[in-house]
């Protein structure tokens, strides 16, 4: 049995939707592995904040650089406009 050429056509039109639906689903499992990995960090890191070991680290801030203009932050005063 031979296939005519509409039959083949149908063929070929499958196999690239197979193809566009395939690479969907990749795409897909992409996004569900990554959440699944940002997933699993978070429990981790909820395991060791409920440790009963655990210490909080205190975050090491810079000091603030002061202006060698003595000039405060924030807005300048308007000034007014002699007319």
């Amino acid at each position: 049995m031979a296939l005519d050429f509409s039959q083949f056509e149908e063929v070929l039109k499958a196999a690239k939707s197979s193809d566009v639906v395939k690479k969907d689903l990749r795409k897909a499992l992409r996004g569900v592995s990554s959440a699944i990995t940002a997933l699993n960090q978070a429990v981790a890191d909820m395991e060791a904040v409920l440790a009963d070991d655990y210490q909080p680290v205190a975050k090491v801030r810079k000091p603030r650089v002061a202006n060698p203009n003595g000039a405060k932050r924030g807005r300048k005063p308007k000034v007014a406009a002699a007319e």
